[in-house]
């Protein structure tokens, strides 16, 4: 199931408050990327593409060598 497809399916049986906090999030959301400086690389990579990233940093970025110093 595609991102879209379940958060339809989850808003479909949400309470009507927590769908309101949802539309308020989303149009917040919408108003700053317009005007954001980054907001022009938002949705650049593919789903595989950001999670091959988020690997390579789990792996790469996250480790400290207490020895190195």
């Amino acid at each position: 199931m595609r991102n879209r497809e379940q958060l339809i399916q989850e808003l479909e049986e949400a309470p009507d408050d927590l769908v309101q906090t949802v539309l308020d999030f989303l149009h917040r959301v919408k108003a700053t990327r317009k005007s954001h400086p980054l907001a022009k690389f938002a949705g650049i990579l593919s789903d595989l593409e950001a999670e091959e990233l988020q690997r390579s940093i789990a792996t790469e970025c996250r480790q400290v060598d207490v020895n190195e110093w």
